[in-house]
């Protein structure tokens, strides 16, 4: 039987996130914020016995991940995951998001009706693209756990666990940049997902236990 929790984290806030622009496949540094963030994440977490450690191959997320390792009372080996990275939002890259809304008519199928937004608009991914490619990067992480039983920490981004753990909660992917549906995912927020499978099942389940839990960050 395979029984792992999985700790699924958003990155520190970072510059573009205070500033308002698009930040998918680049990136821009960790603010005072959001490594205070992370810190504190992994205070919160220190005594939770991880097993592995994964980021995405962004440098927001490996610095999140390691400011919290750093803090655990175990030595946890890290590794880097690209299916667990942003989405890429092309030629929108570092552009604001005010100014999108303004001169881009399709900017509002990406934040508004996901299902209707085509990437070739700005030569990134759809959101099918980025819900398969996080899925499989959960399933590496799942398929490459040392023992069959235990804990992993994942520091991914706001929309692909956003996109990913709305669906894993039953939820349908077209609805989930509905803030009443969905919430956006925040800054160093906790989402625990369960992945189990029995000896007499071929396949496992993953059950999404809490989302965007940020009971930690209230008294920074």
């Amino acid at each position: 039987m395979k029984d792992l929790n999985l700790y699924l984290i958003r990155h520190g806030q970072t510059e573009w996130n205070i500033k308002d622009q698009m930040q998918g496949s680049q990136n821009s540094p960790l603010t005072q914020e959001g490594i205070l963030g992370a810190e504190i994440t992994g205070k919160y977490l220190k005594n939770v016995p991880f097993m592995q450690a994964y980021s995405s191959t962004q440098q927001r997320a490996i610095e999140t991940r390691d400011y919290i390792v750093n803090e655990n009372s175990m030595a946890i080996p890290t590794f880097e995951l690209a299916d667990l990275c942003e989405m890429d939002f092309g030629i929108w890259e570092g552009k604001s998001v005010p100014l999108l809304k303004k001169e881009i008519p399709e900017f509002t199928y990406y934040l508004n009706d996901p299902a209707k937004f085509d990437a070739s608009i700005n030569k990134g991914e759809n959101y099918l693209e980025v819900l398969e490619r996080v899925k499989r990067g959960l399933n590496t992480v799942i398929e490459n756990a040392p023992q069959d039983k235990g804990n992993i920490l994942v520091v991914s981004h706001g929309t692909v666990l956003r996109l990913l753990l709305c669906v894993l909660n039953g939820g349908d992917w077209r609805f989930h940049r509905d803030q009443n549906y969905f919430p956006r995912t925040l800054n160093t927020s906790i989402s625990l997902v369960n992945y189990r499978q029995d000896n007499d099942q071929p396949d496992g389940k993953l059950t999404l236990k809490y989302y965007n839990n940020v009971d930690h960050l209230t008294s920074k």
